[in-house]
Formats: structure tokens, C-alpha cells, sequence
């Protein structure tokens, strides 16, 4: 902004200013002030831009002040760590992964790992040393069913990982249900775990070295293997020798044979109460029935769905030995003639039996006469293990996972 001086340094008086010459005004004439000419913009000029009394005159520049941005201080660097971490709870895990980058002590309060507890990746498209990341900021519950994961799990950047003692995740609970990962991405993943109490690989590929890291989580509870490739005695073996705490197992339509059966039937822990080994159509017997209910007297629910060589003398195994059984599944069973459910009344702590594609609907009627406090084919499918039942997708083994 330019401002002219009224008047030199050498000039001593100031000349008096004259008035506008007016109809009434009587004084002596003297020059006009100076009026602006209006003038055509769209003629060039042909001469400088400053006439010569413009040149003469001297300007000086005047800078504004300029204004803060952002008025007043920043309410944050006031409250404790444990105010901003309450707030930060209340965010998605995306954001904090932006909030991270907005300062050092927002960065570590971002990856606190009681904000990393539980996380819900299900169905996504992770890259590699995303799954790492997580599991180095703390997380405990996991949810990776139908994920896409990218090898290797722990990032190449990461150099400072092999100078430390060997790595110990705080993993707990891992679904890995249908997930799309390579089987040394999976090794690579339970290699770490050492903790956990449940986890599902259900239709995921397996090998002897991730049955060995199974093996190593001696607190596991729950344990999904339904349609897992690759699966024999010499991979469950080590598991069922070590977690001795197993309560549930699921090892349906994992192509077991008759070998395999017959070493793990010896094996199985004595704590274990829930089992699903359906599926073994050709290869399950009633001598198999017999080595479990000798190794797993406490057993409350039972699935031996699809057991085409299975006959009477199962269903007069089970009435003898598990008398605390709840839950039987037989579905499609075909060789197990239909009074031998009967029987199953002398069970007292029977409620469920599932006998489906067997009986049509009026035996399926008469059945149910003669088992009055039995369900009879309630549940269509079995839910041993499995992390999620019906359509609760937000939860694990009724833990949660979205914030």
C-alpha cells in the first residue's frame, strides 16, 4: 500500500490548502485541485505508465500483521495421557493410525496397546507386515476369517527383531477362519504364539512344523480344524499330547483315515467336552467310538454326522459310558437302525439329538413321542469350536471385536 509524503525535508511551511472555487466564493483565483480523468481501458497508452509529477514523489510499503492461524493454545498438550487415551478409544483403528503422524507424543499414545487389544480384520486385503504390526502393538484378540494375507508377516524393515530375544506375542484369540494365507506365512504367524487359548484354522492348509507350533500353546482350550487340508496323526500328535486343557475340538471333514483315527482316539485328553469328527465316512467305526469314550468319559457334546460304518453297537457304547452326554449329532448315519435312538432315552442329561436326512417326518413324529424331553433335530449345523455361530459377525468365541 503506497502513501506519499506531504512534503519534503527541506520545505520549512506547509503550503495552505485552496479551497474549491464555488459560485459564492469571491477570493482571488488559484489553480484547481487535481481531479482524476476517467479514461477508455481498452486504448493502449502510448506513453509511460507514472507521468512526470508521479515520478517525483516518494512511497514507502506498509506489512500488515500477521495473524495466528489457530487462536489461543493447544487444549491437548494440557490433558494427561490418560485423558487423550479415553478419547482416542472412541476411534476407529484407521484413525489412530493418523494420529499417529501428527506428533511423537501422539504417536505413542496411538499405539498403546490397550487401544490394540482386540481388532477386527476379517474379510480385508492386508499387505505384508501388516498382521506384524498388530501383533507387535499388543493385540490379544484377532479376527483374520476370510482375509487376504500377504507373506511375510513380520516386515523386512524390521531389522531390529532378530537381535531380541525370541519374539512372544500376547495373542489369546485368533480366528483364521477361511482365510487366504500360504502355509510359511502361517508358520511364520503361529511361530510367535505361545499363549493362546483358542484358535480356529478351519479350511486353511496345514503342515507338521504349524502342528508343532499348536503344540507349543499348552493353555489352548478350543480348537477348530474342520476342512483343514493336510491334517494326519503325526500332526495332531503333538497337540494332543501337550494341551492337556482341550475342551472343544473339531476335526470334521478333515480326511482322517482309519489310522489316524485309531492313534488319536487313544489320545484324546481326558478334559476334553466338546468333539465334532464328522465326515469320516467310510473310515469311523465302532471300535473308534469305543477307544474315545474310554480316553473322554466327560464328553457333553458329540458329533459323529456322516458315519456310514457306524451300527447299533456305537449308540449302546455311548448310552454305557458318557452319561453326562448332552448333545448327540447322527445325521445320515444310514447303517444305525432307527430303534436304536430309542435307547437313547436311558441317557438322563440327553437334550439334543440331531438324526437328520435318516427318518422321514412321520417317524420323525414317533421319535419324538417316545423322547418327549429330547430335542430331535434342532440344530442343522454343529457349532464345536467354531468362533462365530449364526449371524453374529462382530463377536469371537462371544468376545468382542469392534470397538
Amino acid at each position: 500500500m503506497g502513501l506519499s509524503i506531504l512534503q519534503d525535508e527541506e520545505t520549512t511551511e506547509a503550503p495552505t490548502p485552496t479551497p474549491p472555487a464555488t459560485e459564492n466564493c469571491s477570493s482571488n483565483p488559484s489553480s484547481s485541485p487535481k481531479v482524476l480523468q476517467p479514461c477508455n481501458q481498452n486504448i493502449p497508452s502510448t506513453g509511460p505508465f507514472f507521468n512526470e509529477d508521479s515520478m517525483n514523489e516518494e512511497f514507502m510499503v506498509y506489512k500488515r500483521r500477521r495473524l495466528d492461524t489457530i487462536a489461543g493454545d493447544d487444549k491437548f498438550n494440557r490433558m494427561t495421557d490418560e485423558v487423550i487415551l479415553a478419547v482416542f478409544r472412541w476411534l476407529p483403528k484407521f484413525m489412530l493410525a493418523r494420529c499417529a503422524q501428527v506428533c511423537r507424543r501422539w504417536k505413542r499414545l496411538s499405539f498403546d496397546e490397550s487401544l490394540w487389544r482386540r481388532l477386527d480384520l476379517g474379510g480385508k486385503s492386508l499387505k505384508p507386515g501388516v498382521v506384524g504390526r498388530v501383533i507387535l502393538r499388543g493385540a490379544s484378540i484377532l479376527r483374520l476369517a476370510k482375509a487376504e494375507i500377504s507373506s511375510p508377516i513380520f516386515s523386512p524393515q524390521l531389522h531390529y527383531l532378530p537381535s531380541l530375544p525370541p519374539l512372544r506375542s500376547r495373542l489369546q484369540y485368533l480366528d483364521l477362519s477361511m482365510a487366504a494365507i500360504e502355509i510359511h506365512a502361517l508358520e511364520e504367524l503361529l511361530s510367535v504364539c505361545f499363549e493362546l487359548k483358542k484358535l480356529s484354522l478351519e479350511h486353511c492348509t496345514v503342515s507338521k512344523i504349524i502342528c508343532s507350533h499348536i503344540s507349543n500353546n499348552v493353555k489352548l482350550e478350543t480348537l477348530n480344524l474342520a476342512m483343514v487340508y493336510g491334517l494326519s496323526h503325526s500332526c495332531l500328535t503333538p497337540i494332543l499330547t501337550k494341551c492337556r486343557r482341550m475342551q472343544s475340538l473339531n476335526l470334521a471333514w478333515t480326511g482322517l483315515s482309519t489310522e489316524d483315527l485309531r492313534v488319536i482316539c487313544r489320545r484324546f485328553p481326558s478334559s476334553l467336552e466338546r468333539l465334532n469328527i464328522s465326515g469320516c465316512r467310510s473310515t469311523l467305526t465302532d471300535s473308534h467310538i469305543k477307544l474315545l469314550a474310554d480316553q473322554a468319559p466327560g464328553l457333553v457334546e458329540l458329533d459323529v454326522s456322516d458315519g456310514t460304518q457306524l451300527t447299533a453297537a456305537a449308540v449302546t457304547t455311548i448310552i454305557s459310558q458318557l452319561r453326562s452326554v448332552e448333545y448327540l449329532a447322527f445325521s445320515r448315519c444310514y447303517t444305525i437302525q432307527p430303534d436304536a435312538y430309542i435307547e437313547l432315552k436311558m441317557i438322563p442329561s440327553l437334550l439334543y439329538l440331531d438324526i437328520y436326512g435318516i427318518l422321514n417326518e412321520s417317524a420323525i413324529a414317533t421319535l419324538r413321542q417316545s423322547l418327549s424331553r429330547i430335542h430331535v433335530n434342532k440344530y442343522l449345523f454343529s457349532s464345536v469350536a467354531r468362533p462365530t455361530v449364526g449371524i453374529r459377525r462382530t463377536s469371537i468365541w462371544g468376545l468382542r471385536v469392534r470397538d
